[in-house]
């Protein structure tokens, strides 16, 4: 059952991953020599700068031991991009189901444009997808406006759906699959972080609030890797 669960939460993941690429012609950076953005190219070996474990150690997490790292690294015609996956394990009893251990998942998006123009778009772009529209169509979201060191370009989402037990063959149980969006912009950067996993249904709001508190940790994480 578990490969059910990590089913409904890397197939949120693979259609914004999906979208998000969609449209996007391939060939060489070539940026104008009258632009002069905040952030230069991405380093290529990003996912493996990333400092996954000792920010998992914050919030009492360990590295999943099964989880299949990932990463997808790609120049476009105006932007650079990169995805890192990650996946995580409570080690104590936090927020156990039926379906196991509560193992928060997900993934780390970095897109940096070659001028402010293009990363305003994209931005707005992504808002109106992964923001406004679950928004509407979501189970249960709740959306809010971020603010921090990237100024007030910023959104948030969180949905929680509770899982049926006529779905499954565990017996009767209450647990919901939650998912949380991050989505910055920072001059011509642009940042999502997803991170979902399943959850007690009567405590949802405490395990909503520790992946929101690890979608804004993995942003500062990420940042600090980045040129500029």
């Amino acid at each position: 059952m578990r490969l059910r669960t990590a089913r409904l939460r890397g197939g949120m993941i693979a259609v914004a991953l999906v979208v998000v690429a969609a449209g996007c012609g391939a060939g060489g950076p070539t940026p104008p020599p009258e632009s002069n953005p905040r952030y230069e190219q991405i380093p290529e070996d990003l996912c493996d700068r990333l400092r996954f474990e000792e920010v998992f150690d914050r919030f009492t997490l360990d590295l999943a031991p099964s989880h299949q790292d990932g990463s997808d690294y790609r120049t476009e015609r105006s932007y650079w991009r990169v995805r890192c996956d990650f996946g995580a394990l409570a080690p104590d009893e936090r927020f156990t189901t039926e379906f196991g251990e509560f193992q928060p998942s997900g993934a780390v998006q970095v897109r940096v444009y070659h001028d402010l123009t293009g990363a305003v778009q994209a931005y707005n772009q992504d808002v109106a997808n992964y923001i406004d529209l679950p928004e509407e169509t979501g189970p249960n979201p709740i959306t809010a406006d971020l603010a921090g060191w990237w100024g007030d370009s910023g959104r948030s989402l969180q949905t929680a759906l509770v899982l049926d037990p006529d779905d499954f063959t565990l017996g009767d149980f209450a647990a919901s699959q939650l998912d949380v969006t991050h989505l910055i912009r920072h001059d011509n950067l642009v940042m999502m972080v997803y991170a979902g996993a399943v959850a007690p249904t009567g405590e949802t709001a405490e395990a909503v609030t520790l992946l929101h508190d690890l979608a804004e940790a993995l942003i500062d994480e990420t940042a600090s890797h980045l040129d500029r």
